[in-house]
């Protein structure tokens, strides 16, 4: 641990929330050992480490859902919560908004954020009425304009997002834990959650701000800790959190920049893909194209139907209208599956729903566009498939301990290295790219960004979809801006700026 982490180093706190010789041991592997820790009321504590250096585990301890390993306490304004618990950390004012949206799909908005709140007013329940009142207060605190009644299974991923930060508010915390709350939105409901976090510690409330988006941590915490190995080895006011301190600490060792080769200066080749007029519900019309080893970013804000293009385009949304051709051929998949079998790939935004098996082996998860490929003369073919699930693993750097592992059991980082890896299988004309690195640490980000230029490089077309604006300029080639499921402006490289594209997507006139 440096200097600067051992100063905060406390054995309590009644001020705060404290971690007192909290471990957690699974089997022979110690994945966190923290000798004290204090989150303090009235401030921002940034957290920030690789996947799995111990972030999950530290979170979940202190949300109740883990249970450390004997001997360590957790104390909330001097009080000590019980471990293991999360019914006792709720009680005791921890709320925490998790990445893994826990809601229940098929009940409404407003049954979502009411759920296990007390009944204010009248009898014992509260009535349908009152919950939807209840309701739109709670979304009014995050800008969030939706129907109350809605089922949250209709809802887009930054919707649901901006809901689990609405209900952890409505419990009203004395710890806020925001566990990558940002990860599914643009820059303007980005700011707006970082607003949340500074005002709910202004008010008097400790808050936990989890990022791989750096310059987001700094903007929302006014300290920095960070884990490696399970440890914590660096803890510093956020003046001193520079990008290459922040990494070297993380990873152990000096950043080592990744860089895209940048291909603007080439004439265009014929188009790979292209859409006419291409509409769909919400959707339209839109026009674009992408040629081979070109990368193509859509941005745009909050429901400006970057993820509808992406699975309209995928054959996942219905087409209603227009025309798309693929390799100079007519293109109009009525299903995911002709979408696969003509050649064209989605990595989509929500891969634990969309993209993966979670219980099923790596194995199976690398082969399953492919399968067809695996047998021969009608038969199958095990040792080819577990031959290939290694040799695409391999080229992705997926880390795991076996191809048999199931796959939900993995970081986010290599969940996603072994998505492109089912992919580069299929070898692709065209690869989609909804949220790349959604949720994934900087090193499996400089690593995903290496993967898209290997696709580049084999001459797919790619198209990348991203709510973060320094991805989309460190990786495209051109950007279109879609604002209300319409292109506002297609920016060349030599004017991708963030002013551009706010204002673009946010309706106002362009800068020149």
């Amino acid at each position: 641990m440096t200097e600067s982490a051992a100063s905060h180093v406390s054995q309590g706190n009644a001020d705060g929330v404290s971690l007192r010789r909290v471990s957690k041991t699974y089997g022979l592997a110690t994945v966190l050992q923290v000798a004290g820790l204090v989150f303090r009321n009235g401030e921002v504590t940034g957290l920030v480490g690789e996947n799995g250096a111990g972030k999950t585990t530290m979170l979940g301890i202190l949300a109740g859902t883990v249970m450390p390993d004997q001997g360590g306490d957790v104390v909330i304004n001097g009080e000590p919560v019980h471990p293991g618990s999360p019914i006792a950390s709720q009680a005791a004012g921890v709320a925490m908004v998790s990445q893994e949206f826990p809601l229940v799909g098929q009940l409404s908005v407003a049954e979502n954020l009411t759920l296990g709140l007390r009944p204010q007013g009248r009898g014992l329940f509260f009535n349908r009425k009152s919950v939807a009142a209840v309701a739109r207060g709670m979304l009014e605190r995050v800008n969030l304009d939706i129907d109350p009644y809605a089922p949250v299974s209709s809802l887009s991923i930054p919707a649901r997002q901006l809901l689990e930060v609405a209900k952890a508010l409505g419990r009203d915390p004395k710890l806020l834990i925001l566990d990558e709350p940002t990860s599914a939105l643009g820059p303007v409901e980005a700011d707006l959650v970082i607003g949340i976090a500074r005002e709910h510690a202004a008010n008097g409330g400790a808050v936990i701000f989890v990022g791989h988006r750096l310059e987001e941590v700094r903007e929302a915490a006014d300290r920095v800790i960070v884990l490696r190995n399970g440890r914590l080895v660096a803890d510093m006011p956020v003046a001193e959190a520079t990008d290459d301190r922040l990494i070297k600490e993380m990873v152990g060792r000096e950043h080592l920049a990744t860089v895209t080769a940048d291909h603007s200066g080439l004439a265009r080749p014929t188009p790979v893909f292209t859409a006419e007029d291409l509409t769909a519900v919400g959707l339209g019309p839109v026009s674009l194209s992408v040629s081979e080893g070109e990368v193509l970013g859509i941005a745009g804000l909050m429901g400006a139907g970057r993820s509808r293009l992406m699975h309209t385009i995928f054959g996942a949304i219905p087409r209603t209208g227009g025309t798309m051709t693929l390799a100079g051929a007519s293109y109009a998949p009525r299903n995911a599956g002709q979408a696969v079998a003509a050649g064209v790939a989605l990595v989509p935004e929500d891969r634990k729903q969309q993209s993966i098996l979670a219980n099923a082996p790596v194995r199976w998860n690398v082969t399953l566009a492919t399968l067809r490929r695996l047998s021969t003369r009608g038969f199958f073919s095990p040792k080819a498939e577990r031959v290939r699930a290694k040799e695409f693993t391999g080229r992705t750097g997926a880390r795991f301990a076996s191809i048999e592992q199931p796959i939900g059991s993995l970081s986010g980082g290599n969940q996603q290295r072994v998505i492109f890896g089912k992919w580069f299988a299929a070898e692709p004309k065209l690869l989609l790219l909804d949220e790349p690195t959604r949720g994934v640490d900087v090193g499996a980000k400089a690593e995903i960004y290496g993967l898209i230029d290997e696709a580049r490089a084999r001459g797919m077309a790619v198209i990348v979809a991203s709510s973060e604006l320094e991805e989309l300029f460190h990786l495209s080639d051109q950007i279109v801006v879609l604002r209300h499921g319409r292109i506002g402006r297609v920016l060349t490289k030599d004017q991708f700026s963030k002013e551009q594209v706010l204002l673009t997507a946010s309706g106002v006139k362009e800068i020149p």
